[in-house]
């Protein structure tokens, strides 16, 4: 009787091209020896594949008490091969956290559960009516204002509101914002806009030459040329239904 053959396990991390043309890097351990080991493997034939493109690694499918890889070196180890990490998704608030601390943006961050309270019965005549604490006033995070280029390598992150930026963002730069990113020079760069989710959030640039946009998690690379009505000219980035990338002359 002929011997059942077991089911090979899954590698380490897989390579999957998405539909907005990036690369999900799918991980199927957090191990070290084992990322290091197929690493090794997977891009001995191929060092050179991969010009730069944008990447996310995909975390759905680690184990829920999985121990977090180690960020900074899995990310320095593709960007040596050619592809440049920038976030990681479906992660658990752990992991989310370890990557946030290494410099990597979260995407599709799920929305507090909003609790559903039960109305209170109605008080005694005889008792007196509880007296509602008043509304916490939100927040206000202020606008943050770069007035100097950004070079390669640096990044720049506007938490809770917009950025403005006044000098150029040039290539290999990233600018992230909670809210909306306005950069009043060219962008040649990478922008991520709605960092923490925000649908409504937008770009705006003076000169459109940018490597990455992103907003609330939906991202675009552009490894082909833009169309002429918008190639290093003034330019708006919105989402249209959440999930698809407009780009219109301003």
């Amino acid at each position: 009787m002929p011997r059942r053959r077991e089911p090979r396990p899954a590698p380490a991390l897989e390579l999957k091209t998405t539909r907005l043309a990036g690369i999900q890097v799918i991980l199927n351990s957090a191990e070290h020896a084992a990322l290091n080991t197929h690493l090794t493997t997977l891009f001995a034939a191929t060092p050179d594949f991969f010009g730069g493109e944008a990447a996310v690694f995909e975390c759905g499918r680690l184990p829920a008490d999985a121990a977090s890889p180690d960020w900074a070196w899995l990310a320095q180890e593709l960007k040596s091969r050619g592809l440049n990490p920038f976030a990681v998704q479906n992660a658990s608030p752990e992991l989310a956290a370890s990557a946030l601390q290494a410099g990597l943006l979260v995407l599709n961050d799920a929305a507090p559960a909003v609790a559903t309270v039960a109305p209170s019965p109605e008080p005694e005549p005889e008792a007196e009516a509880p007296v509602e604490p008043p509304a916490e006033l939100p927040v206000r995070t202020p606008t943050r204002v770069i007035d100097k280029p950004l070079r390669s390598g640096q990044r720049v992150y506007a938490a809770g509101g917009d950025i403005v930026v006044l000098a150029a963002v040039n290539p290999g730069a990233e600018v992230i914002a909670d809210g909306s990113i306005h950069v009043y020079a060219p962008l040649k760069g990478r922008a991520l806009a709605g960092a923490r989710g925000d649908t409504t959030a937008r770009i705006f640039t003076t000169h459109l030459e940018a490597e990455l946009v992103s907003i609330a998690g939906v991202y675009r690379t552009f490894d082909n040329a833009l169309d002429a009505a918008l190639a290093r000219k003034p330019a708006q980035i919105r989402l249209a239904d959440a999930s698809q990338i407009i780009i219109e002359p301003l």
